[in-house]
């Protein structure tokens, strides 16, 4: 599904949403809408042509291991996916800066090989993250 990130952009199947889920989103987000079950979060104004950065949560049925508070607000991105990670919803698109890619997927990585687990608990919910491309 193609988004362009912009809460409200015309699209008939795209409105604002309210974080839902487990925790508060952070004080970085800018904006968040949802399509049906997926929701957009931004982190980054538009990027001036440059490829921006999503961090994305899938909700999972895998054997997954807990997330401690501290692992989930280390990062903006992990904190702000699962805040919008209500119980309808099965994604959560969180868009950041270009500059954070490096950071994102080491921390990430470090994660899943510090847990043996391609994916993760909190809250209740189970999901897998990833870091892709714009």
């Amino acid at each position: 599904m193609s988004h362009s990130g912009a809460p409200g952009s015309g699209d008939p199947g795209t409105a604002q949403c309210s974080p839902d889920g487990p925790l508060d989103p952070g004080r970085s987000a800018v904006g968040a809408a949802e399509c049906d079950s997926a929701r957009f979060v931004n982190l980054a104004h538009a990027s001036g042509g440059i490829q921006p950065i999503y961090l994305v949560l899938t909700d999972s049925d895998a054997d997954a291991t807990q997330l401690s508070l501290t692992d989930v607000l280390s990062m903006p991105e992990i904190q702000n996916a699962v805040a919008y990670f209500g119980a309808d919803t099965d994604s959560v698109r969180v868009r950041t800066q270009p500059g954070r890619r490096v950071a994102l997927e080491e921390y990430v990585d470090a994660l899943a090989e510090r847990n043996a687990a391609s994916a993760f608990e909190f809250g209740g919910r189970t999901f897998e993250l990833s870091v892709v491309v714009g």
